[in-house]
């Protein structure tokens, strides 16, 4: 019972927390201003990630149990977004957005003492464990979950939609598994990211004939989101209660991680800052090869479900792990080099 009271209030707040600061977000400046690179008309309030973060606390100090746990990823949470709503506003530089990345790290990895200790049996040799490198590479993964679902915001829909994808695959896991306590976790956060879809995608204006301020997630937001989601794969993978095995875990947030890799290592070869911003993300190139910014988005939300699902699957159907890693490298080279292949230069005589 206190599931469905928690995502019926998560959804709501989220309703309310949109309503409430689309004025004050307009009357401060803190909205996303067209560019060069971003092609949008007129001056888009970036309140998306605060209305989702006020409505999964909202839900969460009235509905969930207090642990240390949750009280360690709410206050990591709003540090997360106080950072990020300050990127939107002021466009900090890289280097202090890491930095905050690390101490909201730090909180969660000592707060909790909870770290990323078993990558899991991937070469079929036995399980890989970590031992104290295991806090080290924690860091890594959190600041990569975090800029992975930060830098794959780029088109209307897509960040709303790979979350959402992300957290409902987490939360059938957890019901595979029986895991009934950490369950509201990530329905309250996919079910706080629906009106923020709504108003992104504009579904009010599509279905209900009613016109709405069109909302971005906002750096704040996708940054919540990527913490949000390392949290709940590390709480999901790791300990003796483990709800699935740490190779699924790159199934269900396959989509941002694989865009981010190849277009760091592109940026690299082109002698290019890693964090500098551009146009050649896979909704971008998807864009220039001729389809419209809805078609990319359904058809990257579709592939993002199948590997879901893919995942999913041998989890259920306890496939190796091995194979599993070994399946998603060969996914990751297909994706390079189908990129690679579509973006080559035409030349003509």
């Amino acid at each position: 019972m206190y599931i469905f009271a928690t995502v019926v209030t998560a959804f709501i707040s989220a309703f309310i927390a949109i309503k409430f600061f689309n004025p004050v977000a307009i009357e401060i400046g803190l909205v996303d201003k067209p560019s060069e690179r971003k092609r949008h008309a007129g001056h888009i309030p970036l309140i998306g990630g605060i209305s989702i973060f006020l409505a999964v606390l909202a839900a969460s100090l009235l509905w969930l149990p207090d642990t240390l746990e949750l009280r360690m990823y709410l206050i990591a949470s709003a540090m997360m977004v106080f950072i990020g709503a300050l990127d939107d506003k002021f466009d900090l530089r890289v280097r202090i957005r890491i930095v905050g990345q690390i101490i909201i790290a730090s909180l969660m990895i000592y707060g909790v003492g909870g770290y990323i200790s078993n990558l899991g049996n991937l070469f079929g040799l036995g399980d890989v464990t970590l031992g104290s490198f295991g806090i080290v590479f924690t860091y890594i993964g959190i600041i990569v979950v975090i800029n992975a679902y930060n830098m794959i915001d780029g088109i209307d829909g897509l960040i709303g939609s790979l979350s959402i994808n992300t957290f409902t695959s987490i939360a059938v896991l957890f019901i595979m598994y029986g895991q009934t306590d950490y369950l509201s976790y990530p329905l309250v956060l996919a079910t706080a990211t629906v009106p923020y879809l709504m108003h992104n995608l504009g579904l009010f204006e599509r279905f209900f004939k009613k016109e709405t301020q069109k909302i971005f997630m906002g750096d704040a937001g996708s940054m919540f989101v990527g913490l949000s989601v390392i949290w709940l794969l590390t709480m999901g993978t790791q300990g003796e209660q483990a709800s699935f095995r740490p190779v699924t875990a790159l199934w269900i947030c396959a989509i941002p991680l694989m865009d981010m890799l190849a277009i760091v290592v592109r940026r690299y070869r082109n002698g290019k800052s890693p964090f500098k911003p551009d146009r050649d993300h896979l909704h971008h190139i998807l864009q220039r090869v001729g389809l419209t910014s809805n078609q990319a988005l359904l058809i990257i939300s579709i592939v993002a479900v199948v590997m879901s699902t893919f995942g999913i699957a041998g989890e259920y159907f306890n496939i190796s792990e091995s194979i599993m890693f070994v399946s998603f490298l060969f996914v990751f080279v297909c994706y390079i080099s189908i990129i690679k292949y579509i973006t080559k230069p035409v030349v003509t005589d």
